[in-house]
């Protein structure tokens, strides 16, 4: 389907489409090789958040117990003074330090871990290396970086294949999901700090749509269906947040025009897919906690105020808000309430789902997300944004277009720059920061850049 407003698209649009699309790529890759560059001076895989994400997978492959003590005591992801804490968090009742955070980070990651495993062993027998099978070399956080690199490009193809499912327009559809990407939180979180669960939820919740896509027809729907219980197993395995995403599974169950037979075995394969990831998360939780059903978060005192979430902050504060930090978001925003309003119930759903993440988000105790460049907790929820800025500008006409991507450009440029600001540490990682900050803190760039 092609809009009648594609008949008036700027003759240059598509040229402006591509140009964008080189420089976000090149941007990202410069990101990303930044962080490589780091090693060994700094683990790619620092970070609080990183270091419990990975021990999951560290402990199985190097020790197969789940005892994180001994994992915390080798690495090297943490400074010493949050090691200490680490290493001082009351024991569960297995005698164990508790992981708060999912396992479906590390379900994501043992490929790459595989790949550096093997190359280590290789070089070790062929005396080229010193490097022992740790997990921590700069083997594995090389692999494990590139890995969740391709990871993301897969992943955004993903969202165009899935978006121009979705509107009808497959050029509308990459050019929404590339401003998007290049103007919000995971321009980051896919090419730096990719340790982090951001860009896997990001990954598992696109795949999860694409699937279901692919999943409407009768004779090998359900195959898909078995793709998208995987992909939703990993989601809740990622960020337990994200178990609001089985909404447009639901909607589609409900909407089926199959037969019974045909609609239980897409049930049944979705099932089958979900499943074992999620016994896999319970079985984690038995080990070290010694209960097969744990809201790891409460154990550590974290909570949700459901009765008076920071829906405003969450949004609009300095604090990490959503469209303070990212602006352009308002823009895409705009586009999937449009889309929701003027189509089908699927689009509703899926501005739903946005709606529901915006309120588990502003409930959250720490709604700015501590350490965070703008709000990553909204990760996997700016795939129907992609969406809505994909059919805005499939329905623009003439100016509205070049509205559309000056916009989207100069948007874009200005979340590099604050890329390059939080990157760097210029300006502050975990208190707000207003616009007037950011600017002066062009005047520390010089010096910030040799971090």
């Amino acid at each position: 389907m092609v809009s009648s407003s594609d008949s008036e698209r700027l003759p240059s649009e598509a040229r402006i489409l591509r140009w964008w699309i080189v420089v976000c790529v090149l941007v990202g890759l410069g990101l990303c090789f930044s962080q490589i560059l780091e090693i060994p001076a700094r683990s790619a895989l620092r970070g609080y958040d990183n270091t419990f994400n990975y021990l999951w997978l560290r402990s199985a492959m190097v020790d197969g117990d789940w005892d994180f003590r001994n994992d915390l005591e080798a690495c090297d992801t943490l400074p010493p003074a949050y090691r200490a804490s680490a290493l001082s968090l009351p024991v569960s009742a297995t005698g164990r330090i508790p992981n708060k955070y999912g396992i479906g980070w590390s379900v994501v990651t043992l490929p790459f871990y595989l790949v550096a495993d093997l190359l280590t062993s290789a070089a070790g027998s062929l005396n080229l290396t010193s490097y022992e099978n740790d997990g921590f070399t700069p083997v594995y956080q090389i692999c494990i970086q590139l890995g969740h690199v391709a990871l993301a490009f897969l992943a955004l193809w993903i969202a165009v294949e899935t978006i121009s499912t979705w509107i009808g327009n497959k050029e509308a559809a990459a050019a929404g999901v590339v401003t998007v990407w290049a103007a919000s939180p995971l321009i980051y979180y896919q090419t730096v700090n990719v340790s982090m669960s951001h860009g896997a939820a990001f990954f598992a919740v696109t795949l999860m749509a694409y699937s279901l896509t692919r999943g409407r027809t009768a004779d090998t729907g359900w195959k898909w269906w078995a793709v998208a219980g995987v992909a939703f197993g990993l989601a809740i395995t990622v960020r337990y947040q994200l178990v609001v995403f089985i909404m447009p599974a639901l909607w589609q169950i409900w909407r089926s025009k199959l037969e019974a037979t045909p609609r239980l075995r897409a049930v049944g394969a979705f099932l089958m897919g979900a499943v074992p990831l999620a016994a896999l998360q319970l079985f984690a939780w038995r080990r070290v906690y010694g209960d097969w059903f744990v809201f790891s978060y409460g154990v550590e005192g974290e909570s949700f105020d459901w009765i008076k979430p920071e829906v405003f902050n969450s949004l609009l504060s300095s604090w990490h808000g959503l469209f303070y930090w990212h602006p352009f978001l308002l823009v895409g925003v705009g586009g999937m309430l449009s889309w929701a309003w003027r189509s089908s119930i699927e689009a509703k759903v899926w501005a739903l789902v946005f709606c529901l993440v915006v309120y588990v988000n502003s409930a959250w105790w720490c709604w700015w997300f501590a350490s965070s460049f703008g709000n990553r907790g909204y990760d996997a929820a700016l795939l129907p944004v992609m969406a809505g800025a994909g059919w805005l500008l499939q329905r623009a006409r003439g100016g509205g277009r070049m509205l559309f991507w000056t916009a989207a450009m100069t948007l874009g440029l200005w979340n590099f720059y604050v890329v390059l600001l939080y990157r760097t540490g210029a300006i502050s990682r975990n208190e707000p920061v207003a616009w007037w900050d950011m600017i002066e803190a062009a005047g520390r760039l010089g010096e910030a850049t040799k971090f």
